[in-house]
C-alpha cells in the first residue's frame, strides 16, 4: 500500500516542534510530560497533523503557566484560560483549539485518559456557532467566477484542479493527497475516494468529470495508478506531488489572471460549495458529503448562512412567490453527435469537434447555408455576365484603368 501523500509535510513539523520544545525556556519536568503525552497520542492513533498541533499548543501553555503541569491547580488553569480568552491575536477557533487540547492533556495526566479532572472539567469544549466567522455572501465564490477561473487556466491540470476543488468541497489535504487510483469513472461521471478527519469517504463528481478525465489522460505518469493525481510540472521539481504552498501559488496566479479579487485561500472553495449545497442537501447528507461527524453543527451553520428556510417562510406569510432554488450552471455538455462528455466551458466537442450547443449549431449551419446560397447566386450572375459581349468589352477596357493587369500577371 502506497504511503499517504502529506502535502503539509507534517512529519517535518512534528520534528520541528520536538526540537523547539527541547530548546524552549520551560522546565525539564514539563518537557518530559509533553513528550510522554506525545507518545501516548501516537499510541492512540492520532495523526501527525494533530500531534504537531498538540505539541505546539502545549509548549505555549507551559510558557504561559510558568509552573509544572502536575503542580498546577484549578485556579492556575482558570487564569491560563482567561489569558487565552483575552488574547486579541487569537481567532475564536484558535482559542477553542487551545482549550480542547488543554483538556485532553489533563485528561491524560490526571484522569487516566478516562475522565476530565476538576482542573479542566469546567472548560466548555463545544464550538459556539454564533462565534464562527465565515465569509460573507459577497466573499464567497460564485459558479460564474469558478467558470471564469477554469476558462482562464491554460493547462489541463489547473482546469481540473480548480473545478474539482470547488465541486467536491473537500478539504485541501483530501483533494491534494489523492492518487490516480482514487478516481473511478462511471456512467454518471466519477467518484473520488478521499481520506479525511472522519476517515475515508466517496465523493461524487459530475461537472468536473470531463476536466478530470482529460487531465488523467494526459497525466505524465498515467500508467502508474499509484502516482499522485496532482503532480508538479516542468523541470527541477523537488517533489513529485504538489504540496500546499505549490497549490496556493497556482490558485493565486489563476485568480489574479481571471481578475477575481477575493481572498483566494484553498478553504474558500469548501466554504462556497457548502453554502451552495445547503440549499439542496439535508444535514445528514451534508455531514457525509463534507466529511463532518454525524451530529456536527456545521451543516446547520451553512443552512443558517443560506437563510433559505426563513426567507421562504416570510415570503409565504405575505403571499409572495417563494425564491426559487438556484440551479447549478456547472453542467457538463454531452455532444449530440458522438455523445462524448465535455467540460461546462466547452463550445466544441473535444472528440469530434462538433458544436455542443444545438441552437448555436443550427445558427451556424443556417449561416453557412446562407453563405453557400449567396455564392451560388453570385456565380450564376457572374457566369451570365461573362457570356455577354458588351460586358466582355467593358471588362477589357477597365482592366488597364484599374491596373489589374499587373496583379493578374503576378498570379501567373
Amino acid at each position: 500500500m502506497a504511503k499517504k501523500i502529506d502535502i503539509h509535510n507534517y512529519e517535518y513539523r512534528v520534528n520541528q516542534c520536538i526540537r523547539s520544545i527541547e530548546k524552549a525556556n520551560i522546565s525539564n519536568k514539563n518537557k518530559e510530560l509533553i513528550f510522554e503525552f506525545k507518545d501516548a497520542c501516537f499510541i492512540e492513533g492520532l495523526t501527525k497533523a494533530r500531534i504537531s498541533r498538540l505539541l505546539s499548543t502545549m509548549k505555549l501553555m507551559a510558557q504561559r503557566l510558568e509552573k509544572d503541569f502536575d503542580k498546577a491547580n484549578k485556579k492556575d488553569i482558570i487564569k491560563l484560560v482567561q489569558e487565552i480568552h483575552t488574547n486579541e491575536n487569537y481567532a475564536y477557533l484558535t482559542k477553542h483549539t487551545h482549550k480542547v487540547i488543554l483538556k485532553k492533556f489533563y485528561k491524560w495526566l490526571k484522569g487516566n485518559n478516562e475522565t476530565y479532572p476538576e482542573e479542566v472539567s469546567w472548560i466548555e469544549g463545544k464550538i459556539k456557532r454564533s462565534q464562527l466567522s465565515l465569509p460573507s455572501e459577497e466573499g464567497l465564490l460564485t459558479e460564474k467566477e469558478v467558470k471564469k477561473v477554469v476558462k482562464t487556466a491554460t493547462g489541463l491540470r489547473d482546469k481540473a484542479l480548480i473545478s474539482v476543488l470547488y465541486e467536491s468541497g473537500c478539504r485541501i489535504g483530501e483533494v491534494m493527497s489523492c492518487r490516480i487510483n482514487n478516481v473511478t469513472f462511471d456512467k454518471h461521471g466519477c467518484s473520488l475516494v478521499v481520506n479525511g478527519k472522519t476517515g475515508s469517504r466517496k465523493v461524487r463528481i459530475i461537472a468536473s468529470t470531463p476536466y478530470l478525465a482529460n487531465w488523467i489522460e494526459h497525466h505524465p505518469f498515467k500508467e502508474d495508478r499509484e502516482s499522485p493525481l496532482w503532480v508538479n510540472l516542468g523541470n527541477n521539481q523537488k517533489s513529485p506531488f504538489m504540496n500546499y504552498s505549490a497549490t496556493v501559488r497556482v490558485i493565486q496566479r489563476l485568480f489574479k489572471k481571471a481578475g477575481i479579487n477575493k481572498k483566494c485561500n484553498p478553504h474558500l472553495f469548501r466554504h462556497s460549495r457548502a453554502t451552495f449545497l445547503a440549499n439542496y442537501l439535508t444535514e445528514f447528507q451534508m455531514n457525509h458529503y463534507f466529511g463532518w461527524i454525524q451530529g456536527s453543527d456545521m451543516p446547520a451553520t451553512y443552512v443558517h448562512m443560506s437563510g433559505k428556510d426563513v426567507d421562504n417562510a416570510l415570503l409565504d406569510v405575505y403571499g409572495i412567490e417563494k425564491i426559487k432554488r438556484k440551479e447549478s450552471t456547472l453542467r457538463p455538455k454531452r455532444c449530440p453527435r458522438c455523445e462524448t462528455l465535455n467540460g461546462y466551458n466547452n463550445k466544441f466537442c473535444n472528440k469530434c469537434g462538433g458544436v455542443l450547443d444545438l441552437q448555436k449549431a443550427m445558427e451556424l449551419e443556417h449561416e453557412q447555408q446562407n453563405e453557400k446560397e449567396t455564392k451560388q447566386v453570385t456565380d450564376i450572375i457572374l457566369g451570365a455576365l461573362m457570356k455577354d459581349s458588351e460586358m466582355q468589352q467593358l471588362i477589357e477596357r477597365k482592366i488597364p484603368e484599374l491596373k489589374l493587369k499587373e496583379e493578374i500577371n503576378k498570379l501567373n
